[in-house]
């Protein structure tokens, strides 16, 4: 029973930071039906500007991340008009493999600045272990949990009580009749893009301080990420959140029950769970559509 409970709490832990990271690549998909291939690269991008705030600047994470969401933003709002928007009409594999070819440049880059040298970042609180009636969790991986939540809440108000998000959700669901109604389509499919890149930086920023990355961390997250937005379903957060911790307790679980393969064998569980809900339900469990809270 304490082995299950312990499974459990690591389990709903890692399930929010998967939510977060994979609620980028979702938004993407269900606005622009574009599969960013760099969304885990974008994501150690966040890891390693939040390293470096905390080891040039001496800010901690949690103080630079209004910061790294606004650059997140940036940096998605200017690939997503020099890169995608231009290519967003031609065949599908098009932007596949634009964001292929930029995930690859992002490794390159990072690999020439950083090296392949494991880092990880550090904050006050980086070493404290919160005890509990016996259970142990690192306080570390808590606040990455409660940022995560937060996160997605005010996505979830963005989405639903702003005129931008409601113009991104009215896009999703049909393109040409938000034409009619005069949203300026492109310009949303920045912005979707943006707000996708920001959830990404913001997650590597948060994970940076809980475990070591690198500059091939990347497509293990990417991998990651689409098999939830394929369980979850394309765009809703709910959906994402719901997949996220389905994702996150199957890993703990046979992370803790299988000692020393277990982790492995959680993302290869996830991935044949992908193939069996793609054979009975191909819109993904909950079988939604568009973009909402």
């Amino acid at each position: 029973m304490h082995i299950f409970i312990q499974v459990v709490i690591d389990g709903v832990i890692l399930g929010g930071f998967y939510a977060l990271m994979a609620q980028g690549l979702s938004m993407i998909f269900g606005i622009m039906r574009v599969i960013n291939l760099a969304h885990g690269e974008f994501l150690v991008i966040g890891a390693y500007l939040a390293w470096m705030a905390q080891r040039y600047l001496g800010i901690d994470v949690l103080m630079a991340l209004p910061i790294l969401i606004v650059v997140g933003f940036a940096v998605g709002w200017v690939v997503s008009r020099l890169l995608i928007i231009p290519v967003l009409e031609r065949p599908e594999l098009m932007p596949l493999l634009i964001t292929f070819g930029l995930a690859a440049l992002i490794q390159g880059v990072l690999t020439l600045v950083f090296t392949t040298t494991p880092r990880i970042t550090t904050a006050s609180y980086s070493d404290s272990v919160l005890a509990l009636f016996g259970y142990r969790v690192s306080v570390a991986k808590v606040v990455m949990l409660i940022a995560a939540i937060v996160l997605l809440g005010l996505l979830a108000l963005f989405l639903n009580r702003t005129k931008a998000g409601k113009a991104m959700r009215a896009t999703a669901e049909n393109r040409e009749a938000a034409r009619i109604v005069g949203i300026d389509v492109t310009r949303i499919y920045c912005a979707a893009f943006g707000v996708g890149t920001a959830t990404a930086v913001a997650a590597g920023a948060l994970f940076s301080v809980t475990q070591g990355f690198y500059p091939f961390s990347g497509p293990l997250f990417t991998l990651k990420a689409f098999v939830i937005v394929i369980l979850g379903g394309r765009g809703r957060i709910a959906g994402t959140l719901a997949a996220a911790m389905f994702v996150g307790l199957i890993e703990s679980a046979l992370s803790g029950y299988v000692p020393n393969v277990g982790t492995g064998l959680g993302t290869a569980a996830a991935f044949i769970l992908v193939v069996v809900v793609l054979a009975a339900r191909p819109k993904g469990i909950f079988q939604l559509r568009g973009v909402t809270a």
